[in-house]
């Protein structure tokens, strides 16, 4: 489901960003085909929230934070609220194809395979593009237009939505180290043993 719901998001949002009606209005502009699309991200997210309280012995709490807090933000862009922004960290699903492969191969053991690590490097790579460069990029212009607009914008939708965007900006972060970690300890034990050519041992890394 993650994975489905990734490719198509991204592909489904991109055109998002070139909405007129959501481009001459950033925070309360609207539009059927992203009302759409953001209709689907929140069932997903729904979805996610169900999963991670009835696992939350397997993925812990920062999961479910993370699915409430997606869930919460694109529910209450019906407001309609910001569903601009809702198409521009929908981009942040860039990375996670090549998260749920990550899982698969572990799943196929292929855990340590060079297809695995190939994958991790590719994944740490998109991921700090996507959710870091990009995504604190956009973040900044969020809370810009935010602030142009402070008194248009009800106090409550201020707080949900800025108190969303830094938790999972942290947790980005977090999740990011994470993967270094994850994807250094691979690469380690990944060393194989070749023949020098005295017919002794070396590692090759």
């Amino acid at each position: 489901m993650s994975l489905f719901h990734s490719i198509f998001s991204v592909v489904l949002a991109f055109p998002i960003l070139y909405e007129p009606a959501l481009q001459m209005d950033k925070i309360f502009g609207y539009s059927p085909y992203a009302a759409t699309i953001l209709a689907m991200t929140c069932g997903y997210f729904a979805w996610d929230v169900l999963l991670c309280l009835r696992f939350h012995h397997l993925h812990g709490p920062w999961f479910l934070l993370h699915a409430i807090s997606c869930f919460t933000v694109y529910f209450l862009s019906f407001h309609p609220i910001f569903q601009y922004y809702g198409g521009v960290f929908l981009m942040y699903e860039l990375s996670t194809p090549f998260l749920n492969v990550h899982w698969f191969c572990d799943k196929l053991g292929l855990t340590g395979s060079r297809l695995q690590i190939v994958n991790g490097l590719i994944l740490v790579c998109v991921f700090f593009s996507a959710r870091i460069v990009y995504g604190y990029y956009q973040s900044a212009l969020f809370f810009m237009n935010i602030a142009a607009r402070f008194s248009e914008i009800p106090l409550y939708l201020i707080a949900v939505y800025t108190s969303a965007n830094i938790l999972l900006n942290i947790l980005n972060a977090f999740w990011l180290y994470k993967m270094i970690v994850s994807v250094s300890r691979r690469l380690n034990s990944n060393a194989s043993v070749v023949d020098d050519d005295r017919g002794g041992k070396v590692k090759k890394m």
